[in-house]
């Protein structure tokens, strides 16, 4: 059982060692147009990322400032007095003997 699991760790090593020289191979066979089409392509990629990197950090700063504004709503609000017909209206609320 023990020489199995070496010889398929022995194969997956072999087929890893293949693969990676086969991609350097391809890389050094590569011409001029070849190779600026490749680093266009990654530059593409990055100006990409970076775009909407840029973009997700617009969105959360508007959410932080709608968050900001609210609270600031909501702190004004709470803190404005009530207008005396409301006052009126809890205290006689409160006074009431509620029986549920």
């Amino acid at each position: 059982m023990l020489l199995y699991e070496m010889l398929i760790a022995i194969a997956i090593a072999v087929v890893l060692v293949v693969a990676a020289i086969d991609r350097l191979a391809a890389r050094v066979m590569m011409g001029p147009g070849e190779m600026s089409l490749l680093r266009l392509a990654r530059a593409a990629t990055a100006q990409r990322q970076l775009v909407a990197s840029a973009a997700q950090q617009e969105r959360e700063a508007r959410a932080a400032a709608a968050q900001r504004h609210l609270v600031a709503y909501w702190t004004h609000a709470l803190a404005a007095p009530l207008p005396a017909r409301f006052a009126t209206l809890i205290t006689q609320l409160e006074t009431q003997d509620v029986s549920a």
